[in-house]
Parts: structure tokens; sequence; C-alpha cells
């Protein structure tokens, strides 16, 4: 009888405990809106840590091995170190995002401090920043080259990444003196309040997701395509080689009207672009080609005067074949024009890295390929996918073309991603990145990948 007492009121007591952790969660994402999000945010990422870290809980309870066996020398040395106060604390939610009437490059984000002199303390100690300029109402501070601006009073700090240096000050002021925050009206505001995954992408129109599971991350969602792109009436898809590690369709056209654009020196027109291009590209990378370049190099003769010499140099590259559905001859032709292909092959100066061949046989495709010896292969049919993109990490690292990510991708098996026409005009995107442990959730396998 004195057991069932016990288990009884271990019970009871095991209940009021989650359900003032529970109570606290809440409190957490309650806090985590007020007086955070500017009134005029146009593209917004929000990262629900606290739903995260729950994920990672769970899963660590499930697969302690995991865990304990890879924490870092980081986390002891942390332990190690006497606890200081940064002056703020990580929110339940972390929103980043663009303002509308500010460059699309410049994003913000915002938190709540607890302490402005222990905050500057640590912006001095842990980022180097030095620059600190005071007045009445906040503190800015800025990274050596200007692209980190931050200001911040006594309650609230604004972050900008702001590469184009434009003038934020307006947004500072909004936030952290006037108060001018998205309103409950806005329609962004239910997105963003019922948006649960792990990651949400969200516009006026926009609603992308993303979630770290066990062996795999997904990602879903709807995306209306911007005003200068289109898709075409027939969705093509393209037979692919069964030695490609990457491939690409993609149904899409530009609706940029009386536009030039330059590079390298070369003006394209993009209406006689759309002209020729029917609206399908597709991309495969497969395993290496043999090309030979030559190399010059400078020696001295006997006069001593410097003598260039040309000498030819064999290197393997990877084998990376395009396809645009076009009249090939006469975009061809144009693209030969403005001097983009010369002599049959892509203008090193527009791309130096490998010799690209061009082939214009075919009456609709117009194929690249760094293959110099490639055979035109049309194998186009309809699909009813507007894009398709499929990488097989695994045949990525055996074809070893780019070592450098190699021990990023160690981990990763295969990336799939498409995306259907929806209702009004959208995207309906699904996709997953699969891992080889099918055990661990992907995030803190991302994340040990990084620390190993």
């Amino acid at each position: 009888m004195r057991i069932k007492k016990i288990l009884k009121r271990a019970a009871i007591i095991i209940s009021v405990l989650l359900l003032v952790f529970k109570g606290f969660l809440m409190y957490r994402d309650y806090a985590s809106y007020q007086g955070i999000i500017h009134e005029k945010a146009d593209n917004i990422i929000k990262i629900q840590v606290d739903g995260i870290a729950q994920s990672l809980l769970f899963n660590a309870i499930k697969n302690p091995s995991f865990y304990l066996n890879n924490k870092s020398d980081k986390e002891d040395d942390k332990k190690e170190d006497k606890k200081e106060d940064v002056g703020y604390a990580i929110p339940a939610n972390i929103f980043l995002y663009t303002i509308k009437g500010q460059p699309i490059t410049t994003l913000f984000t915002s938190f709540k401090i607890s302490d402005k002199d222990h905050f500057k303390n640590h912006l001095i100690k842990q980022y180097k920043i030095e620059d600190f300029i005071d007045s009445d109402n906040f503190t800015v501070a800025k990274n050596n080259d200007n692209t980190i601006v931050i200001a911040f009073n006594n309650k609230q700090c604004i972050v900008a990444y702001n590469p184009s240096k434009a003038n934020v000050k307006n947004v500072f002021l909004d936030l952290l003196v006037n108060n001018k925050t998205l309103e409950k009206a806005d329609i962004k505001w239910d997105k963003i309040k019922s948006a649960n995954s792990h990651i949400n992408y969200i516009t006026k129109n926009d609603d992308l997701e993303i979630n770290f599971k066990a062996g795999k991350t997904t990602i879903s969602g709807n995306f209306v395509l911007p005003v200068f792109l289109d898709v075409p009436r027939t969705l093509k898809s393209t037979t692919f080689s069964s030695d490609a590690s990457v491939t690409l369709d993609l149904n899409l056209f530009s609706t940029l009207k009386n536009m030039t654009f330059k590079h390298k020196g070369i003006n394209v027109n993009t209406d006689s672009i759309d002209t020729y291009y029917n609206g399908h590209l597709a991309l495969e990378v497969l395993k290496a080609t043999t090309q030979i370049d030559s190399v010059v190099t400078y020696d001295y003769n006997d006069d001593f005067e410097k003598v260039a010499t040309v000498s030819a140099v064999t290197k393997q590259v990877p084998e990376i074949n395009l396809q645009l559905s076009s009249n090939a001859s006469k975009l061809y032709k144009y693209l030969e024009s403005i001097s983009i292909i010369k002599q049959g092959k892509l203008n090193k100066d527009v791309f130096p890295l490998y010799q690209v061949k061009l082939d214009a046989t075919s009456t609709n495709s117009l194929i690249a390929s760094t293959n110099l010896s490639h055979s035109l292969e049309n194998n186009i049919k309809e699909t009813s996918e507007i894009f398709a993109l499929n990488i097989d990490f695994e045949k990525l690292q055996q074809q070893d073309h780019f070592p450098m990510i190699n021990s990023y991708l160690k981990k990763l098996t295969t990336l799939q991603i498409s995306g259907d026409s929806s209702k009004d005009e959208a995207i309906a995107v699904d996709g997953q990145i699969n891992l080889k442990n099918k055990d661990i959730n992907a995030l803190a396998q991302f994340f040990i990948n990084q620390i190993e």
C-alpha cells in the first residue's frame, strides 16, 4: 500500500513538473515574438530553436552512445571555463528577415538582451568589435569592414548583415525607439505563428519548411515564381546517364523585356535569348573526361631574354553536359555573334575553368559539353515537374571532382528535390536529403561532421 502511495505521489510530481516545463516553453515561445519583427518585414526565416532542441533531446535519449562518444574537446574546454554572463539568452524562435525599402541582400535579426554592458563586453571579447557609437537611444557597433552593424539598448538588440553598406539607421529607430513591429492583421503574422517546422521560409505568398529527422532532412512547401520568371506550357525532362552523380531538369524562362546585361565585356540581350530558347534546361555531371590544354611558361634564352613557351598539358576534368531546348542553330549563331562562342567552344574569357564544346546539329537542342568528343543524345520527354534536382553523393565522392568538399559529403547518400505545378500558380516543392546513419538526427550528424 505504501509503495502505491509513493508511486502515486511520484506520478503527480512528474506531471506537475511536466506542466511547469510546458508552461515555461509556452512562455518562451510567446516572448520570442514580442517587439522583434519589423513592420515591413518581407522575406522571413523562422528558426524554431526550442523545437530543434527537443528533437535532438529525444533522439539523444534513443541513441545515447552516439552523442556521448562524439563530444568535442571544445565542450570539455567550455565546462572548465568559468561561465560568463554574455548579456543575452537564445530565444525560443529566431527570425531572419529582409525589409521592404532595404536592399534584398541586407538581412536583419532581433532578440532581447538582459544586460547592455555585459553584451557590449561580449562583442569586444568574442567578436573583436571595437567601433561603438553611443546616441541618446541606443549604441551602434560595427565590424571592421562594416558588413555587420549591431544596434542595442538596455532591452533589445538588432543585427544587420549589410554587405551593400546601405543606411539602416531608420530600421534601428523603428524597432528600438518607435516600436514599429509587424501587425497581427498582417497575413504574414498568422503564417509565422502557425509555422511549426524546424525552419520555415515565409512571405506573403510563399511557405517552405525544413525538418531534421533521423537519417534525413525533409523539404516541402509552396512558392510563387517572381514576376520575371515563367513556366513553359509544355514541361520536359531528360533521360540522364546512369553514371551521372548530379542531374537537373529545369523548365523556366525569363519574362524580362528590353534588358541587356554585361559579362566579361560582352553585352547579352535577353530578348534575343528568349526568342530562341524554349524554356527547358538539362544538366548532368558524370565521371572525368580528358582535355588537352595549352600552358604558357616563360624562360630565358642565351641572351637573357624572356621567351614564352607553349606546351600541351593533358588533364582530367568533370564531364558536364548541358542541353538547352531551343532553335539550336539560331541560338548558336547569336551566341557566336556576341563572342560567347568562339571556334565551336565557349569563350575562355567567359568560362576559363574548362573547355566547353557547343553542338547545334539538332534542330531543337543546343548541347554544351566538357567532353570534346561528346555525341548528341536527344532523350527528351514530357513531365509534370517544373524542376527536378538529384545528387548521388556517393558517386560524387567516387568521381572525386571536388576533393575539397568530400569531407562534407561523406555522411550523405542522396538528395532529391522536385517542384510541381500547384494551385494559384504556385510551385509545390518536395524533397529530402538522406544520410548513411538512419538512426541519428540529421542536424546532429551535420554538426558533428563539422567538428570532427
